[in-house]
């Protein structure tokens, strides 16, 4: 519910109690989007913070579907770099969505009051913001809107990223308006201002001009208009953070340039491979002071009434206007409505009264090993508790993502607030992989699974070298990997097909060197040929230019040179029946007639009927 307030409160309404249940304690932050103020919670005795949405924003439908749309996507979140969306809805006309109250301070006011962090704290930043956009990106959320103002840092030095769901839902709102691009345009990726479809690799983009001005204090590109701004994004590269600051390390010159391509596919291809980048490089960063240190150096942020405060970090409701807490000096307001004093003093009974007589202060930790870790983490909010999720541990009995150990044990008798430690499994213990490059497939699928890892061929291959049936190479070729995980293989076909060489009316010798050194197997088989000399090729099978399988067996047909036959008897034969017998043996006739007949008949012949002769001879036929 809402009730009046003094004039100049947004709609010309303060919030009270909304939804029965979160009772207002004041606004901390204000964007174009809506407000945030900070609540109490009365059925879970926790503080909340509340982002309430402009009533102009309120009234669009098709912004009312996405925002509760992308609230419900960010309420599945679960990451300890995220900070945590715990309910949203609307009463009243009024639309809201309930997070986690994060105590500790923006990167903007970091920077603001640093000029720029040290290399190992950038470092650290950056890692566990990759940390929690792993985590979203795997459940399909883009943020859109990666800057210092959506990145905290809490009093213990942990970083969370907020946002999630309301930077794409104004978004889409936003770019029904042609022409123009919605987001912080500093940090927008190409594609975002070409109006492209945003991906995980949009993110890193923004994350990658955030980690220079980390290290810089200064943005990669300015300009007097957006759009400006916007060109030297699509057409400029970033400049390597150390041409601003010498001391800035190589490595991470090359982090950047790597997260800022403006082509997206030459990015990391993931958040979590871009952590992997960062993480090889911090080990060798000169030490710092740790983020908690930074934090809880910040000078005090007082009330409007100068009291000192928690320093609280919150996100501004936009997601393209930024706005910073700053610290203000130290004055009294002594002028304050008789209404808002005893509707605070109205406000502190009631939540006095429900907090000491209806909500019972302690509760039981109860028995969460086995469960899943977002099982177990519901279990322990909706009892009142806060969770911290550590870090895994492998196991060999507790499936991975269930619940390993809780600290305090189950059983434990706490307080409501008290923080309840879960530790996940990671699951089997990671494996050698151990290399099968050059071995047979059945001898590599052995030797993985005595590793407890399985092969997949992902493809076949030619290769000189590598016989058909084994592995030219893998992937991963070595590191390690969790038990029950595929190594992909190139499985060799052996050498490539190759075209037979010509090697037709060649000596025998020379045709089977020849095949030889192509690859192939030779056979051959003599034959006679009136055509090819003896010893020379006649043919070859499969035909002289043919792509076969190397290996193949060629077939050399070898001549034996002409066929020989016993002369045909020709006697009695007149001259033409004589002369096509002599033709279809491949004789040569030299007819002579006898002196004083006619000529028309064979007498005789030389050489005799049956002598042994060769294609082409000449038999002399006298005729009468």
């Amino acid at each position: 519910m809402t009730q009046p307030a003094p004039p100049g409160g947004p709609g010309g309404h303060a919030l009270v109690t909304l939804d029965g249940r979160y009772h207002i304690v004041e606004r901390i932050a204000a964007g174009g989007m809506g407000e945030v103020f900070r609540a109490h919670d009365a059925v879970l005795a926790r503080e909340v913070a509340i982002k309430v949405l402009h009533r102009s924003l309120a009234g669009d439908q098709a912004f009312v579907d996405r925002f509760r749309r992308e609230a419900r996507a960010a309420a599945g979140l679960s990451h300890p770099n995220i900070v945590d969306v715990y309910d949203w809805g609307a009463v009243d006309g009024i639309y809201y969505m309930v997070m986690e109250y994060v105590r500790g301070r923006a990167s903007r006011e970091l920077l603001n009051q640093y000029g720029n962090f040290e290399p190992a704290q950038a470092a650290e930043l950056v890692r566990q913001t990759l940390l929690g956009l792993g985590t979203a990106h795997h459940r399909g959320l883009v943020h859109r809107d990666i800057k210092p103002e959506n990145i905290l840092i809490t009093t213990d030095g942990v970083v969370k990223v907020t946002d999630f769901g309301l930077a794409r839902a104004y978004a889409d709102g936003r770019q029904t308006q042609a022409g123009t691009v919605t987001g912080t345009v500093q940090y927008l990726a190409p594609e975002q201002i070409r109006g492209e479809p945003s991906d995980p690799r949009s993110d890193l983009y923004s994350l990658g001009v955030v980690t220079y001005e980390l290290l810089t204090g200064k943005l990669p590109f300015t300009g007097e208009t957006a759009m400006s701004i916007a060109y030297k994004h699509l057409s400029d590269r970033v400049p390597k953070p150390s041409t601003v600051l010498a001391s800035v390390p190589e490595d991470l010159d090359g982090f950047v340039a790597s997260a800022t391509e403006r082509d997206r596919e030459l990015r990391p291809e993931s958040a979590g491979a871009m952590r992997l980048d960062i993480e090889a490089i911090a080990p060798a960063l000169p030490a710092a002071r740790s983020l908690a240190a930074l934090v809880g150096d910040m000078p005090e942020v007082l009330d409007d009434d100068g009291n000192v405060t928690e320093a609280v970090a919150v996100a501004t409701a936009t997601a393209t206007q930024t706005i910073t807490r700053t610290v203000r000096t130290r004055r009294r307001r002594w002028r304050r409505g008789l209404a808002v004093v005893l509707a605070v003093v109205a406000l502190a009974a009631t939540a006095w009264t429900v907090w000491t007589y209806a909500i019972p202060h302690k509760a039981t930790v109860p028995p969460l090993v086995g469960a899943t870790v977002n099982d177990a983490r519901s279990q322990l909010v909706d009892l009142g508790f806060a969770v911290r999720i550590a870090d895994g541990r492998y196991d060999l009995k507790v499936a991975k993502g269930s619940v390993l150990r809780v600290l305090p044990a189950s059983g434990a008798i706490l307080k409501r607030g008290e923080t309840v430690t879960l530790i996940p499994s990671l699951g089997l213990p990671p494996v050698d992989v151990p290399s099968v490059a050059g071995k047979p497939l059945d001898k590599a699928r052995a030797l993985l699974s005595k590793n407890d890892l399985t092969l997949s061929v992902g493809k076949r291959a030619y290769d000189d070298q590598v016989p058909a049936g084994s592995i030219i190479n893998q992937d991963p070729a070595s590191g390690q990997l969790p038990q029950g995980s595929a190594v992909t293989v190139v499985l060799s076909q052996g050498p490539a097909p190759r075209p037979i060489p010509k090697v037709v009316g060649k000596d025998q010798a020379v045709a089977e060197q020849r095949l030889a050194a192509a690859g192939f197997s030779v056979s051959s088989q003599e034959a006679f040929s009136n055509s090819v000399a003896a010893g020379r090729v006649i043919s070859v099978s499969p035909d002289a230019g043919t792509t076969t399988p190397y290996g193949t067996t060629v077939t050399l047909s070898v001549s034996k040179g002409p066929e020989t036959f016993p002369v045909p008897d020709f006697r009695g034969l007149s001259r033409g029946a004589a002369q096509d017998l002599a033709a279809k043996d491949g004789l040569v006739l030299d007819l002579r007639a006898v002196p004083g007949t006619s000529g028309s008949l064979v007498w005789s012949q030389k050489p005799g009927v049956g002598t042994t002769v060769r294609y082409g001879d000449s038999i002399t036929l006298f005729l009468v």
